[in-house]
C-alpha cells in the first residue's frame, strides 16, 4: 500500500492514429514469442507536457519528461482505472520528447506509443471491445501514474519543503504571480485509460500545516480548499492563529511551550514540521559544536573568535606580502612573484613563511654588502705617517679638500 499512496496521477489525453504504422521491432523487445501485426492494435497519446495543469504542477523537461520518454520505451503497464491490482491489458512500446505548439506557445512534451493484443479477455473485459471504444472515442482520456522525484518552488527556486520557501501553489506569491511547483525527476509508473484525477498531495500537505498552525489567511485556505477539493483542517475549523496581547512579548520557543500545555497543538506535529522543512533537524551536531567550543559557545565568545580569526588572516596575509617583497629583493624585479604568492596562500604555513622571509632577507644582505672597506695589505690605500705608525684610508680620499 505505501507504494500505491507514493503514486500520483495526472490526466493525458489519447491520440487516436487510425493509419498508424505499427513498429513490430519495438513491440517484439516487450514480448516472448513475436508477434504479427495483425495481433496487436496500437495507438499513442500526448501523456505529459511542461505546461503549468490544473493542479499548478509543471513536469521538468530536463529531468521528468526525459525520464518518461525513456520509461516508455522500457515499457509501462497500461491500466484501467490505476488499479495496479489487476493484470495490465496493454503496454508501452515507445517514447520520445517532443516540441510542441499552438496559440497557447511552444511546449516540451512526451509522446508514447502503446499496443493492445487482439481477441484477448483480461480481468473480465474482451481487449477488442476496449479496441472499438478508442476507435469510436468513447475512451479518449488517459491518466499518467507517476512517482518519486521532488517538488521545486516555481516563484523561489528552492525545495517546495525548504524553511525559507513560505509559497503554496495555487496561490499568488509575494510579486503578484501565481505559484506552482516543478516536479523534478520523477518516474513514470503506470498509465490508465479511465481518467481518475488525483491532486498530488506534497504541497497539499504543506498547506494543511501552515493551515493548521495559522501560517494562512483564512481566505487562502477557503480559496485551495474549493481549488483542490480538499480539507485543510482537522474537521473542526480550529486554527492556532496567536491573536497577540496587548504588551505581550512571547517568543517563539515561549509560545510553543505554552501551546503545548494547553494542549493547542501535538508535540508529534511539531517534530513533524523540523523533520520537514528544509534539512533534516540536526541536533546532535548543534551539541557537538557546543562541545566543541567549550566555555567560547556564547554570543560573545563566537564574536571573538571571529575577531581572533580575522586578526589571524590579516596576519597570514601581511607575511605571505613581506615574503614576496623579500624574494624579489633577493632575485629581482623579473622574478614571477604571483605564483610564488599563490604557493604561500595555499600553504597558510605560518612558520614556513617566516622561513622563506628569513632566508631571502639573507640572501639579500650577501648581495648587497653595504659601502667597501679598504684591506690592510691594499698597498694604495696604506700610508706610514711621520712617527712610523701605519694609516689607512679610503680610496675615495684623493687629498686635499677632496
Amino acid at each position: 500500500m505505501g507504494e500505491v499512496s507514493n503514486i500520483l496521477h495526472l490526466p493525458a489525453r489519447v491520440i487516436l492514429t487510425p493509419d498508424q504504422d505499427i513498429d513490430l521491432e519495438k513491440i517484439n523487445r516487450h514480448t516472448l514469442d513475436p508477434v504479427s501485426a495483425e495481433d496487436v492494435f496500437t495507438f499513442s497519446g500526448n501523456c505529459s507536457n511542461d505546461r503549468m495543469d490544473a493542479y499548478f504542477t509543471r513536469m521538468d523537461p530536463t529531468t521528468t519528461l526525459r525520464n518518461y520518454a525513456d520509461d516508455l520505451k522500457n515499457g509501462v503497464s497500461l491500466q484501467e482505472g490505476h488499479n495496479i491490482h489487476v493484470n495490465p491489458y496493454g503496454r508501452s512500446y515507445d517514447g520520445e520528447v517532443i516540441t510542441t505548439g499552438d496559440e497557447s506557445g511552444i511546449s516540451s512534451s512526451v509522446r508514447g506509443s502503446w499496443y493492445i493484443m487482439r481477441g484477448l479477455t483480461v480481468n473480465g473485459n474482451k481487449t477488442d471491445d476496449t479496441i472499438r471504444q478508442i476507435r469510436a472515442g468513447i475512451i479518449r482520456d488517459m491518466s499518467v501514474g507517476f512517482g518519486g522525484g521532488s517538488y521545486r518552488c516555481g516563484s523561489c527556486g528552492k525545495d517546495l519543503w525548504d524553511s525559507d520557501c513560505p509559497h503554496i501553489p495555487g496561490l499568488e506569491d509575494e510579486h503578484s504571480r501565481m505559484s506552482f511547483a516543478w516536479i523534478v525527476d520523477a518516474r513514470l509508473r503506470e498509465v490508465s485509460t479511465v481518467y481518475k484525477g488525483a491532486t498530488p498531495g506534497a504541497y497539499i500537505d504543506k498547506a494543511r500545516q501552515y493551515a493548521q498552525q495559522g501560517e494562512l489567511a483564512l481566505d487562502k485556505v477557503h480559496r485551495l480548499e474549493q481549488r483542490f477539493n480538499v480539507r485543510l483542517d482537522n474537521g473542526s475549523r480550529s486554527f492556532l492563529i496567536k491573536q497577540k496581547e496587548v504588551g505581550a512579548n512571547m517568543n517563539l520557543l515561549e509560545q510553543l511551550r505554552s501551546d503545548l500545555k494547553e494542549n493547542k497543538i501535538e508535540k508529534r506535529a511539531v517534530f513533524e514540521v523540523l523533520a520537514t522543512e528544509g534539512e533534516t533537524f540536526r541536533q546532535p551536531d548543534d551539541i557537538a559544536i557546543r562541545n566543541e567550543l567549550g566555555d567560547a559557545a556564547t554570543p560573545e565568545g563566537v564574536k571573538q573568535l571571529k575577531t581572533e580569526a580575522e586578526q589571524g588572516r590579516q596576519y597570514l596575509a601581511d607575511l605571505v606580502d613581506k615574503a614576496v617583497e623579500s624574494r624579489v629583493r633577493a632575485q629581482g624585479e623579473g622574478f614571477k612573484s604571483e605564483p610564488y604568492k599563490n604557493m604561500l596562500i595555499r600553504s597558510a604555513d605560518i612558520e614556513f613563511i617566516k622561513g622563506e622571509i628569513e632566508s631571502y632577507d639573507g640572501m639579500t644582505k650577501q648581495r648587497f654588502t653595504p659601502g667597501r672597506q679598504s684591506e690592510p695589505d691594499n698597498v694604495g690605500g696604506r700610508h706610514i705617517d711621520e712617527n712610523g705608525e701605519k694609516i689607512y684610508v679610503s680610496e675615495a680620499y684623493k687629498g686635499g679638500n677632496e
